[in-house]
């Protein structure tokens, strides 16, 4: 019979030579990595830190006079993609829009009237209700200021009815049946003749639609990734 004892030594003694070899040089490579990493991090704060004093010059504007992302190119392009979405339902479908493509020569542009955005904040109900069903909401909300009224304005974004079954609203149904309806409210009480009333509320509606783009920006930060070793 083979002697196991004497079997065995020669595996123990190729894994005590592969401890030796290999795990203090991955130790030093963790440690390697670790440091720069630190380097990195650090060398990285400041320009995360001037982003985040970028983004807020960008919000403050947005507060002041909303009209400074009329010349933005994402907000042309934003349009471009919006007059080609359709609605899903009808009662958020509305008369294909005639605004122009090129914000720029907006009716917005051209009158003094001062648009705010601010208190942009993301909503989560976890007790939502509809139709004897319960839901888990998601929407965000943010304050409008036209001239010298403010209004709150809340746009709901999904649904989660359970794990098989969730709703959404596209941005099209967004900004026809949430933001439009409050916009178009706003401007009962402003005299404006009736169809610069309509233009202004759709070119502001479609402003209001796409400033979460603006909102959520966050600052960029760099990622790296590895995979720890471990005894196998």
């Amino acid at each position: 019979m083979t002697d196991s004892n004497s079997l065995l030594s020669l595996y123990e003694e190729l894994v005590q030579n592969h401890i030796s070899q290999f795990d203090p040089q991955i130790a030093d490579l963790q440690q390697l990595v670790k440091a720069r990493m630190q380097e990195l991090h650090d060398a990285e704060q400041t320009l995360v830190e001037t982003q985040a004093i970028e983004l807020k010059r960008i919000t403050d504007a947005l507060a002041t006079d909303a009209r400074c992302l009329l010349p933005t190119p994402g907000l042309r392009t934003f349009v471009q993609e919006l007059k080609q979405t359709k609605s899903k339902n009808w009662y958020t479908r509305k008369p294909e829009s005639s605004i122009a493509e090129d914000p720029t020569i907006w009716l917005l542009a051209t009158l003094e009237l001062p648009i705010g955005l601010t208190n942009y904040q993301n909503k989560e109900d976890p007790d939502g209700y509809d139709d004897e069903r319960n839901y888990i909401g998601y929407s965000y909300t943010l304050s409008l200021r036209l001239g010298s009224v403010e209004h709150l304005i809340e746009v709901p974004l999904k649904r989660i009815y359970n794990l098989n079954d969730c709703t959404q609203t596209n941005i099209k149904e967004q900004i026809d049946y949430y933001i439009r309806s409050e916009v178009e409210g706003l401007f009962r009480n402003m005299e404006y003749p009736e169809e610069q009333k309509q233009q202004l509320a759709e070119e502001i509606s479609v402003l209001v639609g796409y400033s979460p783009k603006i909102f959520t920006l966050t600052p960029r930060i760099a990622i790296f990734e590895y995979t720890s070793t471990w005894e196998n």
